[in-house]
């Protein structure tokens, strides 16, 4: 009786500290949901962007909307980084949230540009971003996204 009650004991608490840190992975179908969710936001911040910096030429037309930008891009990836996913996506999100930061770190850096390094930074800018979207390509195609 005694050998019983401890081998339901130990099996009780096997299953507890199994199941207490256990975080169930998303289905790709749920991660696919949960991504264009989270992307939405990004998306629509980066139009704005677009449309707010198209011919600027001066550092006074582009730090709201930069700022803007990288608030919305900074929570898609807080989103992204809390999402439970597995396979491939789950080494192919650090890589696009470390592209990410680097753009965040370009469009925060707006403020600081001056007529003459507004240009370059444009530039550095637009590379970075490539790389970022290149990124959100192989997460997008990890879900079972097209690309966007």
């Amino acid at each position: 009786m005694k050998a019983r009650l401890v081998m339901i004991t130990a099996g009780v608490l096997l299953a507890a500290a199994c199941s207490s840190g256990a975080t169930e992975t998303l289905s790709p179908s749920a991660a696919a949901q949960q991504y264009s969710g989270a992307a939405l936001g990004v998306d629509a911040a980066y139009l704005q962007w677009k449309a707010a910096t198209a011919g600027a030429s001066k550092v006074s037309q582009i730090t709201a909307p930069a700022a803007a930008y990288a608030a919305a891009l900074t929570s898609f990836d807080e989103a992204l980084a809390k999402m439970p996913v597995g396979g491939k996506a789950a080494t192919d999100i650090p890589t696009l949230l470390s592209a990410d930061q680097v753009v965040i770190t370009d469009l925060n850096a707006a403020g600081t540009q001056t007529a003459s390094t507004l240009a370059a930074w444009a530039r550095q800018l637009a590379a970075d971003g490539a790389k970022a979207i290149q990124a959100s390509k192989v997460v997008r195609a990890d879900f079972g996204l097209p690309p966007a």
